[in-house]
């Protein structure tokens, strides 16, 4: 089943690149006490997602930089922590370990949740 998501999360992600999206390069920094998870070696890292904000706006509140493109479908991180995506590796997102179906911008937090993010 996780297969399935993260075939349709690249499928998604390569429509949006070959589609010709409008596109606004932007870049978000943000400090917080919000305890943050980082492993440089893996590309990996996790938060808490908090009521109320997005898992979007929680990766700016929980203290990292950010950079991402703007399109028709939503936000698209690019970069996170001076990590760029590239080589065919990019940016992604996961709710308490299961792939996400919609925009890191859609996904409306509970609060509790645990937000990943990984250069795949």
């Amino acid at each position: 089943m996780n297969q399935k998501i993260l075939s349709l999360s690249l499928i998604l992600f390569s429509t949006i690149l070959l589609t010709g999206c409008s596109v606004k390069n932007s870049s978000v920094t943000s400090t917080s006490p919000t305890p943050t998870t980082i492993s440089q070696s893996t590309n990996k890292i996790g938060y808490p997602c908090l009521k109320g904000e997005t898992a979007f706006s929680s990766l700016t509140v929980s203290g990292n930089k950010m950079e991402f493109q703007q399109s028709s479908l939503g936000k698209i991180i690019t970069s996170i922590n001076g990590i760029p995506q590239g080589e065919g590796k990019y940016w992604q997102y996961s709710i308490d370990d299961k792939y996400a179906e919609v925009g890191a911008d859609a996904y409306q937090c509970q609060g509790g949740e645990i937000i990943t993010w990984e250069l795949k």
